[in-house]
């Protein structure tokens, strides 16, 4: 049997070299990695798929210790996390079990104590592995779709087009089960794109995110003709207050054990909600005009994710909308102005096709092939289609400063 792999988080320095020590003391267990925050802990959990226990402080942050639990048992059903407290007894016990964590352990346990613990949650997790891996299980563990966030550095910038666009192109392929997210709580648009009515929206899922059934989601969820499914905004701005970072971790996390694509348009405004999608979201784009007061606004934004340890900039992506031969600011330009990656395709101003396409609610049927053509390859580009799908003509430059 290949050694079990353990990620810790947590940000005592004195902890950690306490576990580093321990560990190496131990056969057959390996400390794979190490995550200071709750961010940190759960993209390495994305990532580091041969991780089987996750040991973590009950002190971590930002997220707490037991919302941590629930978010890494929401995306990786089949890793076992064992929260480490200060006192063990059955009131803590009990707390971490309810979060779904597999036990507890002392922040200083005996050799013996971590041995068996960690002994224990592996084999439930490679058990669960195997079970998963079997095809034992519902949608919500089998799955892991890919979810894409749209944020505009303006208004004005095209986000709400492109995400609608997207989305249309992504449900046009076989096989490819698409959901497209208002995340711009304030403001939310998409029903005026897609003409649209529904009663209900992602305020309805708030008080059941802990506990999301397909049932629950079938309700809340517009079923679009040309393809899409649609979780609208509330169509009471005064409720985006009530979408917190941790309805909205369940809620995206529920959608993406469902969907293949997870389409989530941020809007301009940063919530709790639309900054939890775009520090859950697996690619991060922000659309951007070739003018120097909006390429500023996207570099403050992207600057203030980053401060905020919600999103680093090298993992953000750029995209040109209107953006035409005549500019002064082409794309080199404007990539230096950012000091951001942008993406090969840059998005042709189409005004005449997009309002005509708006008004008529057919915007699936845009009367413009070079834009139509753009968003094909912007979709390949942000793994919202696959690359076979894409129309290989046309308009590709080489990357300017890809991640």
């Amino acid at each position: 049997m290949s050694d079990i792999k353990i990620l810790l988080g947590g940000d005592d320095q004195e902890l950690v070299a306490t576990f580093r020590a321990v560990m190496v003391e131990l056969t057959g267990f390996e400390l794979v990695s190490i995550g200071k925050t709750s961010n940190e802990v759960l993209g390495m959990v994305a990532t580091e798929q041969d991780v089987d226990v996750v040991l973590i402080d009950e002190n971590i942050g930002p997220v707490p210790a037991h919302d941590l639990v629930r978010d890494i048992a929401m995306q990786r059903p089949n890793c076992a996390a064992v929260l480490l407290c200060t006192t063990v007894d059955e009131s803590a016990l009990t707390r971490a079990l309810e979060a779904g964590a597999r036990g507890v352990l002392s922040r200083q346990p005996s050799l013996e104590e971590l041995q068996s613990r960690l002994s224990t949650a592996a084999e439930w997790s490679r058990g669960m592995s195997k079970w998963i891996g079997g095809g034992h299980v519902d949608a919500v563990g089998g799955r892991r779709g890919r979810i894409v966030a749209l944020a505009g550095a303006k208004g004005g910038t095209g986000t709400t087009t492109l995400a609608v666009q997207l989305a249309l192109a992504a449900a046009q392929q076989p096989g490819r089960s698409v959901c497209l997210v208002d995340m711009d709580l304030q403001a939310g648009d998409v029903p005026s794109y897609l003409d649209l009515v529904h009663r209900r929206s992602i305020a309805d899922l708030i008080d059941v995110a802990g506990e999301i059934t397909g049932t629950m989601l079938a309700d809340a969820l517009f079923m679009h003709g040309d393809g899409p499914h649609v979780l609208l905004a509330p169509s009471d701005p005064e409720r985006s207050e009530d979408v917190t970072a941790l309805a909205t971790r369940q809620i995206l996390g529920a959608l993406r054990s469902r969907y293949d694509i997870v389409l989530v348009d941020c809007g301009t405004f940063m919530t709790e909600g639309s900054v939890t999608a775009i520090e859950l979201a697996d690619r991060v784009a922000i659309t951007v005009m070739p003018d120097l007061p909006c390429l500023r606004a996207a570099k403050r934004m992207v600057r203030l994710w980053s401060r905020l340890d919600v999103r680093k900039s090298e993992d953000v992506v750029a995209v040109l909308t209107r953006q035409s031969r005549k500019n002064e600011i082409q794309p080199d330009f404007a990539a230096r102005i950012l000091g951001l990656a942008l993406t090969r395709t840059t998005v042709p101003p189409a005004f005449r096709a997009l309002e005509k396409a708006i008004n008529n609610a057919s915007l699936s049927r845009v009367e413009d092939d070079g834009f139509r053509r753009a968003v094909r390859q912007l979709a390949g580009e942000l793994g919202v289609l696959d690359s076979a799908a894409v129309d290989p003509g046309g308009g590709k430059r080489a990357m300017t400063g890809a991640p």
